[in-house]
């Protein structure tokens, strides 16, 4: 049996491709973006997440952990000792704490996606694979891809466009749509904000757009990073020059949920602005819409 680990499978989604769709979201993620919206999916690893505001500092969660300990009424929590065994989350009464991430069967994860399987047939929906990113757990995504075609259901994949050439092949044999992010189209930049060049990325779309592939772009737009109009010209010069093989564009605005999850995994979150305004997303239209793009306003 093929096995994955993820961190969530979330029902009657509506904005991850057409319909209603089941997402799975996997963890693991070779990019490091500093504004990531799911901190909690970059490790391939399960990991324990302690929200403070929930805390009373009754101290049961010590109980069994060699990492924790009181000090002035809060919990102090040595990371480098977390294994994330779970015995902090059964000895809480508070839901302070919390595994996220758990290893799974694609056949049992594929088990709860098709529960719903009246709606996706009613609404043209199905099962989205997203993460992290998909293609990091190739084995395991294809196969969740697989077992949907089989099924007779809707089949979509949220990548950044990383992953190895196979994996774009075989998931649009499967008649994947690829809701496929552009972060940045400068290099150096995008390797400033995410780690990670994006020549392999571009490539990748590239070959989708020659075969034929069902594509959405994906534009995260984050204030003060890639959202100046030379950014923005740049990646509508390209989506000029592939116009009509891809079905839409669409504009991803920022927002700081991620600032939250980075605090409650003990991290500093990379980068932190106030959720993107009504003017910031109607000035993004407007600078896609003078270069030629009409980008949809994600929800």
């Amino acid at each position: 049996m093929i096995k994955g680990t993820i961190f969530n499978i979330q029902k009657f989604c509506l904005h991850d491709s057409d319909g209603v769709r089941s997402c799975v979201f996997v963890k693991g993620c070779p990019l490091d973006c500093i504004w990531c919206h799911n901190p909690e999916s970059k490790s391939t690893k399960p990991q324990m997440t302690y929200n403070r505001d929930r805390c009373t500092a009754c101290g049961r969660c010590l109980k069994d952990c060699g990492g924790r300990s009181v000090v002035d009424g809060n919990v102090v929590i040595d990371r480098s000792k977390c294994t994330a065994c779970g015995k902090c989350v059964e000895n809480c009464l508070a839901n302070a704490n919390e595994i996220c991430g758990y290893e799974i069967t694609a056949e049992d994860a594929f088990k709860e996606v098709i529960k719903d399987k009246m709606f996706y047939d009613s609404t043209g929906g199905g099962i989205t694979v997203s993460g992290g990113e998909p293609s990091y757990q190739p084995e395991f995504s294809l196969e969740l891809l697989r077992m949907a075609r089989d099924a007779g259901i809707g089949r979509a994949v949220e990548s950044c466009g990383i992953g190895k050439r196979e994996f774009y092949k075989e998931a649009a044999e499967l008649g994947t749509t690829f809701l496929f992010d552009i972060k940045c189209m400068d290099g150096k930049k995008h390797k400033e904000l995410t780690r990670v060049d994006n020549a392999h990325i571009l490539d990748n779309l590239e070959y989708l757009f020659e075969v034929g592939a069902d594509v959405i772009i994906r534009m995260p737009m984050i204030p003060g990073c890639n959202d100046s109009e030379e950014d923005i010209a740049a990646i509508c010069q390209f989506l000029q020059k592939h116009e009509g093989k891809y079905r839409y564009a669409e504009i991803m605005p920022y927002h700081k949920l991620g600032v939250g999850k980075s605090k409650r995994l003990g991290e500093d979150a990379g980068y932190v602005h106030e959720t993107a305004t009504a003017e910031d997303k109607k000035h993004w239209q407007s600078l896609f819409e003078k270069h030629g793009i009409k980008a949809r306003i994600s929800e």
